[in-house]
């Protein structure tokens, strides 16, 4: 079963036009890596630029990505997008330095 697979550069000229900068399409289903070799393969160069987004047709039709996160993920200031991210919740934040303070305070270590 052959598979598309989309990817957008950020300094591309068409991004304010277009989503993708280009799409190509391989034999099998590819894992992330390698979707990502294939395109820098396509490009004909060893490694992807900075903030290259990389999506199997199969992540688009699932819902993973809509066309905000797209054009999100590819700005200049945007980090790199090689995974997306999961968003943060208030448990997964770590202690500030106050709260660490005030628990030796608590606890007489400080």
């Amino acid at each position: 079963m052959a598979t598309r697979i989309y990817y957008r550069l950020s300094d591309d000229a068409n991004n304010e036009h277009s989503l993708w900068t280009g799409a190509i399409t391989v034999p099998l289903m590819p894992g992330k890596a390698e979707a990502r070799r294939a395109v820098a393969k396509h490009l004909r160069c060893e490694k992807l630029p900075a903030r290259t987004l990389v999506v199997t047709d199969f992540e688009w039709k699932l819902g993973k990505w809509t066309a905000d996160e797209v054009r999100a993920a590819t700005t200049p200031m945007a980090d790199a997008p090689t995974v997306k991210r999961k968003k943060k919740a208030f448990s997964d934040v770590g202690m500030t330095f106050d709260q660490a303070e005030d628990l030796l305070k608590k606890f007489g270590l400080k």
